[in-house]
């Protein structure tokens, strides 16, 4: 004899099946902790009366890269999203990963870059796993840029202050004095040292580019 499935049979199996099918999704969102393509990157899709947002083709762009995500900065970017995030909580999303937002005065133009933020002001839309991780390593990246575009705007005062005759050139004593005003004591004949390690043309100055040489081989400053 033999036996029908029930109609709420069917309908449970079927639900562990769709459950199967989007936690298989989840986990090859990313592969060797790196973003990579979903059947949703450049497709809009309506969801609860909001848009599935498409990437931006600078998203897009930049996606191609090879970026090495550690497994627990993934992990912890799992957390915080939940499902399908809505746009406007990407700010909160930020700031959890520890980046606040209020004080960026470039965060209103990263939104317009990435197309997140309509031409009213408002920001309406969803936004998937991998959009959502590559916006936050984007939006990461761009601060790392200008970190090091204001350390090198620092060293660059500093170095014009003993520029005395601001010809964009200091001897080793200029060079002794600024390297005490960032906190690297050296004598005169150590400076003499590094001019000489440093200086291609032999004119026993520094310009600015050759200053930086010098930084990045006594100190840990990260300099660009």
């Amino acid at each position: 004899m033999s036996i029908q499935r029930t109609n709420s049979q069917s309908r449970v199996q079927n639900r562990h099946s769709d459950n199967a099918r989007t936690h298989e999704s989840d986990e090859s969102t990313f592969k060797n902790n790196k973003p990579t393509p979903t059947m949703s990157s450049n497709t809009q899709i309506r969801t609860s009366n909001e848009i599935l947002l498409k990437k931006s083709q600078k998203l897009l762009q930049s996606s191609k890269q090879k970026r090495q995500v550690a497994h627990e900065k993934l992990k912890l970017m799992r957390h915080i999203f939940t499902n399908i995030m809505p746009v406007d909580r990407l700010t909160d999303a930020l700031l959890a990963l520890g980046h606040d937002t209020r004080k960026d005065i470039n965060y209103q133009d990263f939104l317009i870059e990435h197309e997140l933020i309509e031409s009213s002001g408002t920001l309406v839309g969803l936004l998937d796993f991998e959009h959502y991780a590559l916006l936050v390593l984007e939006y990461e990246e761009k601060l790392h840029i200008e970190e090091e575009a204001l350390r090198r705007l620092d060293l660059k005062i500093a170095f014009e202050c003993f520029d005395l005759n601001k010809d964009g050139m200091i001897d080793a004593n200029e060079l002794s004095a600024v390297m005490n005003i960032l906190g690297f004591p050296v004598t005169d004949q150590e400076a003499k040292e590094m001019i000489d390690f440093a200086d291609h043309d032999k004119d026993s100055l520094l310009s600015f580019d050759e200053f930086l040489v010098v930084l990045t081989q006594i100190s840990t400053i990260d300099v660009p």
